[in-house]
């Protein structure tokens, strides 16, 4: 009897393993088709060879964005429209860097926590959104323009 507890309970356990692992999969495909649409539309348009890094970026319009670099050798930042695929590209020097937005942040706000960094455009204007958690445990987003860092908008203590 003990024997065939144990032995259902442990093909419950793997039943349950393998429905989360492939809930998990299923649940991550948006994000990879995205990706991979993305990362072909930068190669079209920017020449993009290497993507290093994949941005998702939703407020009034969503917006996907790679970082990487391109057949010259040089960083570029592509971000593309869900809707409609307009495209932006823009080369080293034409943008501050995740890492420089990061920083804007830090000396801006001095959060707790840096959570979330997205690129995307706002008013026809690239943006970086950060999202950080204040001192107080709520939660704050400070929205920079991509090109030269200034101040669009915070929002705090959500």
């Amino acid at each position: 009897m003990k024997k065939t507890i144990i032995s259902g309970l442990t093909i419950l356990m793997a039943a349950v393993i393998f429905g989360s692992i492939y809930l998990f999969n299923t649940s991550r495909q948006p994000l990879k088709q995205a990706e991979a649409e993305t990362i072909a539309i930068a190669k079209e348009t920017a020449g993009l060879t290497k993507a290093d890094k994949f941005y998702w970026y939703n407020n009034a319009e969503t917006y996907f964005s790679v970082v990487g670099t391109a057949q010259n050798k040089e960083p570029v930042l592509v971000i593309v429209e869900q809707e409609g695929g307009d495209v932006v590209v823009l080369k080293e020097g034409d943008y501050i860097t995740e890492q420089q937005a990061k920083q804007i942040v830090r000396e801006a706000k001095k959060p707790a926590e840096l959570l979330a960094v997205r690129i995307g455009i706002e008013e026809d204007v690239p943006v970086w959104e950060v999202a950080y958690k204040q001192e107080n445990g709520r939660l704050g987003y400070y929205v920079i323009t991509a090109k030269d860092g200034k101040w669009v908008k915070d929002i705090e203590n959500i």
